[in-house]
């Protein structure tokens, strides 16, 4: 038995404090009481089979049957991604040369910050600044449970790097995060109960309220946040897209952005999307290196095509619109659409629940866990390199799908 340092590889924080204790390939957090970390390290391999329509095979087998597949295709896609750097690559070698098109888990709300981007630009956050500079923090419908430790980390941290002794925190949604509740008698926060629509003329009268510096506000809650945003010196301000109501989080995305902008006309404010769940941004940045487009682009024509609502997984799912589904996931059991008049591919690990239920299905490891790796950070300035740590005889994403292009190749 001993104890060794691990960076965890499933959430996008990375969290590189860890210590685990090691007894015959199996795994115990020593300082870390993550919800995340421990059970996806309870999870337990039975078996390491692949299976085409559900009967268990060989991998050389079911590689040939997937080569074959999307030299068949007229018309493939890639979705869930949920991989790290050189899966990603290795998936968009494939991607670009016969011609399909990509989309990850987190697609529909990821995509409506990139479009906020677009349109509005804004002020970026480090994890850095977030914890040792920021004397106001501002959390718009973030509970947390996509990045497990960043109220602990980041938030109401022990120490700071220049000894941050005052720090406004303002939670503003519908409900509190549970580290909030569970932490109240040692740590201080405001909250503002508002739920998306009121969240939305909330942050539409505060921006009147800055740029024509009325003072007709007569919502005292808009009228001591102002006051607090008078008085800060660094602030940040964090939301989660996909904790918004469905059909305005794109104009509250919006908003904030545009809100960042108007504080930094008389202070500093930046932000920090928190939608990078299942390692979109690891994804999405590797696309932008390589092809200069985001997710959500197609390859169809032979040159890459952009666009949110027409390369949604969900759309072209649903209307059938592709003859190849392939998911890949490496971190964790997340459901994946499955239609029956389309062929659907799982790369994706052992205790998968719809392994059986997919034409193929080829089992991975999890990078940072059965081979090495780079992930990147949710502030995206920062790609941590992961060690392998467990002895266990699965393939990387990248080993399968490199395989899978030879095969492939050969066939042409």
């Amino acid at each position: 038995m001993k104890n060794i340092n691990f960076t965890c590889p499933f959430c996008s924080l990375l969290c590189d404090d860890v210590q685990l204790e090691i007894k015959k390939n199996s795994f115990k957090p020593v300082n870390s009481g993550c919800s995340l970390l421990v059970s996806s390290l309870k999870k337990k391999i039975n078996d390491q089979f692949s299976r085409v329509n559900g009967k268990k095979t060989n991998i050389s087998e079911a590689i040939t049957e997937l080569s074959l597949m999307i030299k068949e295709s007229k018309s493939t896609l890639f979705t869930g991604m949920a991989t790290d750097i050189k899966g990603t690559k290795a998936a968009l070698n494939i991607i670009d040369k016969y011609k399909c098109i990509v989309d990850h888990f987190s697609g529909d709300s990821y995509s409506k910050n990139l479009k906020s981007m677009q349109e509005t630009g804004g002020f970026f956050l480090t994890l850095s600044e977030l914890k040792n500079r920021a004397d106001t923090i501002i959390i718009f419908q973030s509970t947390g449970e996509e990045l497990p430790r960043l109220f602990e980390k980041y938030i109401f941290p022990k120490k700071t790097i220049n000894n941050l002794k005052k720090r406004k925190v303002i939670f503003i949604g519908t409900k509190v995060p549970k580290f909030f509740y569970k932490n109240k008698k040692i740590i201080n926060f405001e909250f503002i109960k508002l739920d998306s629509i009121n969240l939305l003329n909330f942050l539409s009268s505060i921006r009147n309220s800055i740029n024509f510096e009325t003072k007709e506000a007569k919502d005292k809650r808009i009228l001591y946040l102002l006051d607090i945003l008078k008085k800060t010196n660094y602030g940040s301000i964090l939301w989660n897209a996909s904790e918004f109501q469905n059909d305005i989080s794109d104009v509250i995305i919006n908003e904030i952005n545009l809100l960042i902008q108007d504080l930094n006309k008389f202070t500093r404010f930046s932000g920090l999307s928190l939608s990078a769940s299942d390692h979109v941004l690891t994804v999405n940045e590797v696309l932008l290196w390589q092809t200069g487009f985001p997710i959500r682009t197609s390859f169809a024509n032979g040159f890459p095509t952009h666009d949110t609502n027409q390369f949604s997984t969900k759309k072209l799912i649903d209307n059938k619109e592709i003859d190849l589904v392939v998911w890949i996931n490496s971190f964790n059991e997340k459901s994946i659409v499955i239609n029956k008049k389309i062929k659907n591919v799982l790369i994706g690990i052992p205790s998968h629940p719809q392994k059986n239920n997919v034409d193929i299905f080829i089992p991975v490891g999890t990078p940072g866990l059965d081979h090495n790796s780079h992930l990147l950070r949710v502030d995206k300035v920062v790609s941590m390199p992961l060690k392998k740590i467990r002895n266990i005889s699965l393939p990387s994403v990248d080993q399968i799908l490199n395989k899978v292009k030879e095969g492939v190749t050969d066939d042409n």
